[in-house]
């Protein structure tokens, strides 16, 4: 798992800088060239249709499909995040660049101003939480865990209430945890409760899998302990058997 983590890590780092510094060379390419409409409009297009490019995989892009992998040095059950370019990275570049390039031109009014403002701070707020962390889901006896190596959210079994994690639909873009002990949940910005979340969009695992396995292990509690071993997992496997994958260690 940690092998996996320290890969990954530094190819979304890289993928964040190559997303800002071409959304900043576009940006100053399409400004110095405004004088010339063709060449303006050529640079004004490509990031753009890039942008689309990126939006439309995303909203087509189907969840993962494994089931969860093995880690007995850590005792865990993980899913690592899916090969590919985040969303995010990219996202950030054309924020820099939209807004350099309008904040450039001649007719910018307050609220123009204000709008490339909170882009730009949004394009922080996803370039620091990219270089932070990589999407990644962890299974221990304590209890459940987003992102790596840094995790935005750590969920005790304890606090989770009855009921399925439950998910916006097909997307499967995020599974919500039904909390009974709030108090109980551990946040990286602990001010900020707005439910417990846990991304599976950008994961190997399938949704519905990991929901179960989730559900699983809140009702039996006597088989926390051995989470992270091979022979839990081939346990887990068997007892979720109606899961439409097949899932890898």
């Amino acid at each position: 798992m940690r092998e996996i983590i320290n890969a990954a890590l530094p190819r979304q780092r890289h993928l964040v800088l190559l997303g800002l510094a071409l959304g900043l060379g576009l940006a100053l390419a399409a400004i110095a060239a405004r004088s010339v409409g063709g060449a303006v409009a050529g640079l004004t297009l490509l990031p753009i249709l890039f942008f689309l490019g990126m939006a439309v995989r995303e909203i087509v892009r189907q969840p993962g499909r494994e089931g969860l992998r093995v880690d007995e040095t850590t005792g865990s059950f993980f899913a690592p995040p899916q090969p590919g370019v985040p969303f995010g990275p990219a996202l950030c570049g054309y924020f820099v660049y939209y807004t350099l390039y309008t904040v450039a031109g001649s007719a910018v009014d307050a609220w123009d101003r204000f709008l490339m403002l909170a882009y730009l701070l949004v394009a922080g707020g996803l370039a620091i939480g990219a270089w932070r962390r990589v999407p990644f889901v962890t299974l221990t006896a304590e209890g459940v865990s987003s992102g790596a190596p840094r995790s935005m959210i750590v969920v005790p079994w304890e606090a989770i209430g009855a009921g399925a994690p439950t998910g916006p639909g097909a997307a499967g873009r995020f599974l919500r945890l039904p909390i009974a002990r709030p108090e109980l949940v551990r946040r990286r910005l602990g001010w900020l409760r707005l439910g417990a979340f846990v991304p599976v969009r950008e994961l190997t695992v399938a949704p519905e899998f990991l929901a179960a396995a989730i559900r699983h292990y809140v009702a039996h509690p006597e088989h926390r302990a051995t989470i992270g071993t091979v022979q839990e997992y081939d346990r887990l496997r068997r007892a979720l058997a109606g899961a439409p994958l097949t899932g890898q260690v």
